[in-house]
């Protein structure tokens, strides 16, 4: 019985196109720990687009700056540094995935798995909500699951399966009300 090959996992060419997951896992990690040796700091993004939102709020409304409890509760002045250039460099390889990959779908017009077209409207909407959430909270899921587990907080300890656990279940739930297996 032969099985179809998902899009993701091979090129019109035959060649694989997607890394491995585990690689990928590695590769964070090393530069996790990278990110501790140098700057004795996890990685995490929610810090950067808060500062980020900060500094522009400080060109735009300056005034409105001293009326924000959650601004004025700020140890540290907000700035642009490594963690912000970790964003940059984020935002600029999903681009250039994203790039190479309507590019791999063009020289293969027959694949009739193509996820439908997505609003990047909607995505930033998306990730701004998202990060909205993480800073309500002091935190977002990769923080915890990526510098909280690795400074060994217990918090991250039980958070981190939990997540996957929760991301699993809605994953399998998804398939089975589409009919997938």
């Amino acid at each position: 019985m032969t099985t179809p090959v998902s899009n993701r996992s091979q090129h019109a060419s035959g060649s694989l196109r997607s890394t491995s997951p585990y690689l990928i896992g590695a590769a964070i990690g090393l530069l996790n720990i990278g990110a501790f040796a140098a700057f004795r700091k996890g990685i995490g993004v929610s810090g950067a687009y808060e500062s980020g939102a900060a500094l522009a709020a400080r060109k735009v409304a300056p005034d409105a700056l001293h009326v924000n409890d959650f601004v004025k509760a700020r140890q540290h002045a907000p700035k642009f540094d490594w963690e912000s250039w970790l964003v940059v460099g984020t935002v600029l390889g999903g681009m250039l995935a994203a790039g190479a990959d309507r590019r791999s779908r063009a020289e293969s017009p027959d694949d009739t798995n193509d996820p439908p077209p997505r609003s990047p409207l909607a995505s930033a909407a998306g990730g701004a909500l998202l990060m909205y959430g993480a800073r309500m909270a002091d935190g977002c899921t990769s923080g915890h699951a990526l510098s909280g587990t690795a400074q060994g907080a217990a918090s991250s300890w039980v958070f981190t399966p939990l997540m996957f656990l929760a991301g699993s279940l809605v994953a399998r739930a998804r398939r089975v009300s589409r009919g997938d297996r």
